[in-house]
């Protein structure tokens, strides 16, 4: 536990994240993986859930910065949809290209092991990052943001903000990958344990599209009248119903940091945002293949989740969270 704790604060400050130092808790000290044997030059890939999505810009600028240190390339290649159909050709075409590993957000913990689990065969190392695959033997490690405590800490936000009573709607992208599910859960287990007054009136799979977001959100407010807040477990979620909801003074608690959410936090359109470190766990996953591959596998966590962070209006105005924020592009 020690040499891993010191393998997390090298990479914390390395200095190269996007989005600023990242805080983890941990005190400074030198780590193991500087005197570690050197790997020969590899390329790794990294395949997002989906193109064009800041969390992912963060996270691929993260897989690269830890790539450098070790003079590896890197091969970036996704699609701008958020469905298995789209994500497997991706997959296909970049295992083709026989990569030393491959970093993976998969879109559907089911649908999506076929793909990964035939580039596994191919001698591929798998990393998933974000989203999880439902059958994880074979992979090096499994990383992501707690998800659980991301929709506990949404709804209690909404609790407070509400005092205690009302309706309230969540909104997520889909109903089968992992992180999804386990905000969305992690929101409804902490209402109905601490806020029997606050009732959950409707539950929306909006797909990516922020089109999507906005017409659903806008069908439950044309449904349920007094429904006050919304929880969005995605970026267009959170984006969608703060459109929706133009000017009737909602609570929303969107998730991520990306330029267009913070935008709407600053202005009180988005009551709040749940931030993750994307950066971050590009590079834990770029880490554990170096470890892998020399000979250092005792140091891999199989399971890593990182905690995420509340921004909310006064301190996105105020700047306090800013390293938090993810990069345009």
């Amino acid at each position: 536990m020690r040499n891993l704790i010191r393998r997390w604060e090298t990479l914390a400050a390395c200095g190269a994240l996007a989005a600023g130092a990242l805080v983890v808790g941990l005190a400074s000290s030198s780590s193991a993986a500087s005197v570690r044997p050197r790997a020969t030059k590899e390329t790794v890939a990294f395949i997002p859930g989906a193109t064009g999505v800041g969390f992912y810009n963060g996270m691929l600028n993260g897989v690269r910065a830890q790539a450098k240190k070790y003079g590896w390339s890197v091969i970036y290649e996704g699609s701008p949809d958020f469905t298995p159909s789209a994500q497997t050709p991706v997959v296909e075409a970049v295992c083709a290209r026989h990569p030393a590993a491959l970093l993976i957000a998969p879109t559907d913990p089911v649908a999506m092991e076929p793909a990964v689990k035939q580039c596994m065969k191919e001698g591929v190392l798998i990393v998933t990052v974000d989203t999880a695959l439902a059958n994880k033997s074979g992979i090096v490690a499994a990383i992501s943001s707690d998800n659980i405590q991301g929709g506990e800490t949404a709804a209690k936000f909404i609790a407070q903000q509400l005092k205690g009573s009302g309706q309230v709607a969540t909104l997520s992208l889909t109903p089968t990958a992992t992180t999804q599910v386990l905000r969305v859960k992690g929101f409804v287990q902490e209402m109905k344990a601490h806020y029997p007054k606050i009732s959950i009136v409707a539950s929306e799979f909006t797909g990516q599209a922020l089109t999507g977001s906005e017409t659903d959100a806008s069908a439950v407010l044309s449904a349920h009248p007094q429904v006050k807040a919304f929880f969005g477990a995605a970026e267009p979620n959170g984006e969608g119903a703060a459109l929706a909801g133009k000017g009737k003074h909602l609570v929303i608690v969107s998730y991520d940091a990306d330029p267009p959410t913070i935008a709407l936090v600053k202005s009180g359109a988005i009551s709040a945002t749940i931030a993750q470190q994307p950066a971050l766990e590009g590079q834990i996953g770029v880490q554990d293949v170096y470890d892998y591959l020399t000979g250092h596998k005792s140091l891999i966590k199989k399971s890593v989740l990182l905690p995420n962070i509340l921004i909310t209006t006064a301190s996105a105005r105020s700047g306090v969270d800013a390293k938090y924020y993810y990069p345009a592009g």
